[in-house]
């Protein structure tokens, strides 16, 4: 099969109607989560009954609110910052949370799910369920674009919609599946050499979570290996001055005081994956995930390097910060498929996406 032939047959589907699933699977997951409780939203954001200075703040907002067993989850964070996400009241909801400055920095999804800082609290609660079912099904669809762009089916969209680690996000009001999505789209208009898209989606995604600097960074070398290096340059800065400039203004806002002290998910290189090995006696699904996922890594490295697409290398940067990953994040199957979620993606793509020796002239264009 020729390389033309090959990429009219990835298009057999529409990546419109794989969104359009992906849009079906978030929502069902909504619904089967919303019925058990009586269809009460604040389900999603994840307080906790051990977390009582939250819970107390989400029952003055919303009245009666769905508590969870433990301590909760990030959603409970995320409703704070969405009440007031330009912090212009702190005193009154910042305190609540409780690294400020690291939890702030992710800011384009409580930005989203608060309406820019307009909408009233229970607005707020199922904006942000909406705004994640909303990302689901784009970053689906996304994917299902970068799918086709590596002579690929578009029906491996599906690798983005049914990533369990992406779920789970959606489960506890997290911010991944925003970011996640705003990484693909950045992919896709890169294959399509439509860069100022590209870059404005790259941005998004270092706002959604600043880890995804490194997503900025893999394709900026991606650009780089190609010779388009004020392009590969652009890539790396742009987002890396707007996340930079989103930090002083949360510094100006709440205080210089904290630091690297708040960032407690990495560590010494595999210390957090051997000291997990302490609290996964009990925990056999756990275990068996976090051996997958090391297994996983390695993996995706040698993709990485042998096949060279640009999806692995947007996604590359992962595989450093999962070898420092802490205890608490390797600790909990939930936990470490949310943090190696767009490895997952990605390796699920280059794994089944096959090419020629030259599928790259036609499908990722030398920039």
């Amino acid at each position: 099969m020729t390389n033309l032939s090959k990429v009219a047959a990835s298009r057999t589907v529409s990546p419109l109607v794989v969104g359009l699933i992906g849009l079906a699977i978030g929502i069902a997951l909504v619904i089967r989560n919303l019925i058990p409780v009586g269809w009460d939203v604040t389900t999603f954001t994840a307080f906790g009954a051990d977390a009582p200075e939250t819970l107390e703040y989400g029952r003055a907002l919303l009245g009666d609110v769905e508590a969870r067993p433990d301590l909760g989850h990030d959603g409970k964070f995320f409703f704070v910052q969405a009440n007031d996400p330009w912090y212009l009241e702190p005193d009154v909801h910042a305190v609540y949370l409780d690294r400020p400055l690291y939890r702030a920095q992710r800011m384009l999804y409580p930005v989203l799910a608060g309406g820019l800082g307009l909408f009233a609290p229970m607005t707020v609660a199922w904006a942000m369920v909406v705004v994640n079912v909303v990302g689901l099904a784009a970053g689906t669809y996304a994917t299902a674009l970068v799918s086709q762009g590596m002579a690929g089916s578009a029906w491996w969209g599906l690798a983005f919609g049914l990533n369990a680690g992406l779920l789970s996000e959606l489960l506890v009001g997290g911010a991944g599946i925003v970011g996640a999505a705003l990484v693909m789209f950045a992919v896709a208009a890169l294959q399509r050499t439509e860069a100022g898209w590209a870059l404005a989606a790259g941005v998004g995604a270092a706002l959604s979570r600043e880890v995804l600097l490194i997503a900025a960074v893999g394709i900026g070398w991606w650009l780089w290996r190609r010779r388009a290096r004020m392009q590969a340059v652009r890539f790396v800065v742009v987002p890396a001055l707007a996340v930079a400039a989103w930090a002083v203004y949360l510094r100006i806002r709440l205080g210089w005081e904290a630091g690297m002290e708040e960032l407690q998910e990495l560590g010494l290189p595999l210390v957090g994956f051997v000291r997990a090995f302490g609290l996964w006696g009990g925990r056999p699904v756990s275990m068996a995930v976090g051996i997958a996922v090391l297994l996983l890594v390695v993996m995706f490295t040698r993709r990485v390097f042998s096949d060279g697409w640009l999806v692995g290398w947007a996604a590359f940067g992962f595989v450093p910060l999962t070898l420092l990953f802490t205890r608490q994040v390797w600790s909990n199957y939930f936990d470490i498929t949310r943090a190696v979620a767009p490895v997952i993606t990605a390796f699920l793509l280059m794994a089944f996406a096959t090419r020629s020796d030259d599928d790259e002239a036609i499908l990722e264009p030398r920039l």
